[in-house]
């Protein structure tokens, strides 16, 4: 145990140090994941970010990535019911596409969805 401790010791300052706690960290790779997914798969009918390099083909384009966070019923609930459920009556009821996204990247799009809630700094926007 004596022989660990210095190395815990040293763990426990560059944590302390890094100034970014891992969950932070953690939440910050997913926001980026869910970015990159999503301009690769989304922006062909939405405007996902400001860094779109082009423009959506469906015209007129579907909702914003900004304007589907602010709505007030949008939350991790809904918008994981509507992407888990290619089939479900909110799908039905909607232009969107009946594909099939995996677990990870509906989490990952739902972590960049919330990073564009109004409110947010923009530091946490990518």
């Amino acid at each position: 145990m004596k022989k660990l401790l210095p190395y815990a010791l040293a763990l426990a300052t560059v944590s302390a140090t890094s100034g970014v706690a891992p969950a932070e960290e953690a939440r910050a790779d997913l926001v980026a994941a869910g970015h990159d997914f999503a301009l690769k798969i989304c922006s062909s009918c939405h405007v996902v970010a400001i860094d779109q390099t082009s423009s959506p083909l469906m015209n007129p384009p579907a909702p914003s990535f900004s304007e589907i966070a602010a709505r007030p019923a949008t939350t991790e609930s809904s918008l994981r019911d509507f992407l888990a459920k290619p089939h479900g009556e909110a799908r039905r009821s909607s232009k969107m596409p009946a594909f099939m996204l995996g677990d990870r990247q509906i989490t990952q799009i739902i972590a960049y969805l919330a990073s564009l809630k109004p409110g947010k700094e923009p530091a946490e926007r990518r």
